[in-house]
This record gives structure tokens, C-alpha cells and sequence, in this order.
């Protein structure tokens, strides 16, 4: 293959800052992730999303929300590997600094389009921001994460926020698919990652490192184009671009559109797979129903534990407060405890229906329970509770429907103690959920 290039001759430093530049990167790009791998094991959208968003980590990073730095030492790894393969690259005198430059910035087009696409399509289907749920609904705030509020704050804005961010995500990356927009799209993207950058540090999302290493390839791509940028918007000078046209075989031609084809034709395949996992499935939710008709909020009007009946108290630990009802085979209780928030970061990652925790992470005011049932004589349901974050912790209990708006409880807690409880039904209208009434006059 031979390439259309300038002759323009790079001093020593500029050669020498190349070759640091080409070996980082391309370090940088190896798919070395134990979370891809094991991702792959599953034949699911969530896996696809995790092939096009890996990362390098020859140090694992962490697996919690926070400020966590670790992936910078795999930046240092491959900083020192490419400071002394530049050095040893030195002693070779001919060199083709702008055919591999050229290249380079191929394979960086390529590795930001595919991480970048792929985040707009779950903006643009909302899998990433979720709605909140009923639970979410009656949880204080101070109870949330940070990255929680974020993400909740977020699902709910309206006026196409998210998808809009997601459409712009997915046409800058079409854009570095093609050579002559590839400023334009990595401009753009420099606008939005920079945003996102920001929104990790301030909301501990635990992704800092890796949304700045996708900054900085947009920026490497975005400085090919700087000059003649400067030279156009800010000295208003006429400027013609300069554009690199590999001179190739007709047979390469063709393989290059195919797989330039092949490579738009993923994203449209993923773009379906994963708006119908998302509508046959409710991920990132539980899929199984729950039992039919309780969802909602019901204060506890009586407890009794062990035949005696405790007050309603905001101070004792056994008390329940209140109890939530999803419509999937979730239930969350509300009660005063000492529940440390679960500090996973909130992943697209294949996990089975059981234990899909997105409803429970980051929410350190309420404690979730998955729950299996029986239907057994005269209406009444057989139920077993399991703690979501503690499988271990399980407890059984008979529910009875009495009327339209009270659940009657009788069983045994997780420390074997008898339980009864009455739960009477909220009618609580969540105006988020019923949307504005009327449109708003600021005239």
C-alpha cells in the first residue's frame, strides 16, 4: 500500500514525541480487561457494549464509584514502555513518521468511534439512565450516592436531553468513520467528553480515567486540524485543508468499504439488539413479575414481633416504617438501620435476572429484597424474601390481600422470630409520573 503524503521533514523532538506518542497509544489499545473477558461469556447486548467500550488494564481498576485513579497507572506502564522504545526507535535512522502517523490516527478514529457510538445508542434507548423506580420514588435524598442522584436527576429530564446527547454521541462518531469530517467530529466530542469528564469528578462516578483517555484521543485527533482551524476562525485567513489519500489497490479499495460497511453495520445491528433487549427484558431492572396488582407504597399500620406489638418509631431498628412494592418481584423495606450503600458502579454488564442490582445500588435508605411466590388457597401467596445484597439473608411469610388496599404479612424474619404485619396501601400520585398538566406562561 502507498501513501499520499507530505514531504514536510520532522525535527529530531517532533520525531522523537511521535514515537513516544505511537507506541502509548497503541499499548493503550490492546483489549487487556479481565471485565471484557468475562463479559464475553455471555451472548448478549450488554457483552457487545463491553467489547466496544474496553479498556487497557494491565492493573485492574476499581470495581467501586469514588474517585479511583488506578487506571493511571496502567498510563505510567505504557508511558515507560513507549520513553524507551522511542529511545531504542532513535537509533534507527530511516524512518516514516508520517505514513505511521497516518495509521495512528486511523486506529484512534476507529477505537473513540466504536466506545463513542456505543454510549450514544444506550443514551439514545434508556439503558444507561434509567427510570427511576417506585423505590427511588420514596427514598430521602441524602440517602443516595452521589452518582446516584446523577443518574436519577438525569433519567427524568425532559425535552429529549438524553437522547439528544446520545444523537450527538452517535454523529460525532459517524463522523470519525470518514477522513474529511474527522475534525469536525472529534471537535464535537472534545464539547461533550469534556462535560463528561467533569460530571465523573464531581459525582465520583468512578470512570475519570477512562473518560479522560477518551478526551485525550480526541484532542490527538482534533490537533492534526488545529493550525488550519486557528488560521480560519480566530486570523480569518483562507485556509485549505490538507487531507491524506491513501493511493491503494482496487481489491484493497474494496475491503476497505466493506469493512468500513461492516463496521456501521454493528452499530445498526446493536442499536436493535439493544432496544429489544431493553423492551422484552425491563433492564437494567428484574424481568420476573412480581405478584400482580400491589404495586405501591404501603405505610405499616401494625407490627407485631414475636406477640408484641410495636409503635411506630423512627428509632427502633425492628420496626418497619413503610414497605414498597414493585411491579417486577422486588420489594424494598424501610426501617432505621445502619445500611451502608452499596458502592458498585453501575455497569452495562450481562447479569442474570436474580441478580440485576441496579435498583439497589447507591441507595443506602432502604433494604431490597428479591422475592419468589406461590399462589396457594383463597387468594393468599406463599412468598420467600432473599436480601439482594446478602443472599444468605432470606426469611418467609404468608401474604394476604384483605380489600383493595390492605396486605396482611404473617411469618418468620431473617432471625426466625414470628412477624405479623399490616400494610396499608399509599394512594400517592407521583406528579413526575403524570407529567405537566398545563404549559407554563412566563409572559
Amino acid at each position: 500500500m502507498e501513501i499520499a503524503i507530505s514531504t514536510k521533514k520532522w525535527s529530531s523532538a517532533e520525531s522523537f514525541s511521535f514515537r513516544l506518542l505511537f507506541i502509548f497509544f497503541i499499548i493503550l489499545t490492546l483489549p487487556y480487561d479481565v471485565h471484557l473477558y468475562q463479559a464475553l461469556r455471555h451472548f448478549s447486548f450488554e457483552s457487545a457494549y463491553q467489547l466496544a467500550t474496553f479498556r487497557t488494564s494491565f492493573i485492574a481498576e476499581s470495581d467501586y464509584v469514588g474517585n479511583h485513579f488506578e487506571g493511571l497507572y496502567n498510563w505510567l506502564i505504557a508511558l515507560i514502555i513507549a520513553f524507551f522504545g522511542a529511545v531504542i526507535w532513535t537509533k534507527k535512522r530511516k524512518s516514516q513518521e508520517h505514513e505511521l502517523y497516518y495509521w495512528l490516527r486511523v486506529l484512534l478514529r476507529y477505537r473513540l468511534a466504536f466506545a463513542i457510538i456505543a454510549s450514544g445508542i444506550v443514551k439514545l434507548v434508556p439503558v444507561q439512565f434509567p427510570a427511576p423506580t417506585l423505590s427511588d420514588y420514596n427514598t430521602e435524598y441524602g440517602d443516595f450516592l452521589l452518582w446516584k442522584i446523577y443518574y436519577l436527576s438525569t433519567a427524568i429530564t425532559k425535552a429529549g436531553y438524553v437522547p439528544g446527547i446520545g444523537v450527538l454521541e452517535i454523529t460525532a462518531g459517524v463522523l470519525l468513520v470518514f477522513r474529511k469530517t474527522v475534525a469536525v467530529g472529534a471537535g464535537v466530542l472534545i464539547a461533550l467528553l469534556a462535560n463528561i469528564v467533569i460530571v465523573n469528578f464531581v459525582y465520583e462516578l468512578g470512570e475519570q480515567v477512562y473518560s479522560l483517555f477518551l478526551l485525550l484521543i480526541a484532542i490527538t485527533l482534533f490537533s492534526y486540524d488545529l493550525p488550519r482551524f486557528f488560521n480560519a476562525v480566530f486570523r480569518q485567513v483562507k485556509t485549505q485543508p490538507e487531507i491524506v489519500n491513501p493511493l491503494v489497490s482496487q481489491p484493497l479499495k474494496k475491503l476497505r468499504v466493506i469493512l468500513k460497511g461492516g463496521f456501521l453495520l454493528f452499530f445498526i445491528l446493536f442499536g436493535f439488539w439493544t432496544y429489544s433487549s431493553w423492551k422484552s427484558s425491563n433492564y437494567p431492572y428484574p424481568k420476573e413479575s412480581g405478584i400482580a396488582h400491589i404495586r405501591s407504597l404501603y405505610n405499616v399500620d401494625e407490627f407485631v414481633l414475636n406477640s408484641d406489638t410495636l409503635a411506630y418509631s423512627l428509632t427502633d431498628s425492628s420496626r418497619w416504617q413503610n414497605v414498597v412494592f414493585e411491579s417486577w418481584n422486588t420489594f424494598s423495606i424501610k426501617r432505621k438501620s445502619d445500611i451502608k450503600a452499596d458502592l458498585h458502579k453501575p455497569r452495562i454488564i450481562w447479569q442474570a435476572d436474580s441478580l440485576r442490582n441496579f435498583e439497589n445500588i447507591g441507595n443506602g435508605g432502604r433494604e431490597f429484597y428479591r422475592y419468589t411466590f406461590a399462589q396457594a388457597p383463597e387468594g393468599r401467596y406463599q412468598v420467600r424474601a432473599i436480601n439482594k445484597r446478602n443472599a444468605i439473608q432470606s426469611f418467609q411469610f404468608e401474604l394476604q390481600k384483605s380489600g383493595e388496599n390492605v396486605l396482611l404479612l404473617s411469618g418468620k424474619n431473617e432471625q426466625g422470630e414470628s412477624l405479623q404485619v399490616k400494610l396499608r396501601k399509599v394512594n400517592k400520585e407521583y406528579l413526575l409520573d403524570k407529567g405537566r398538566r398545563k404549559p407554563i406562561s412566563i409572559y
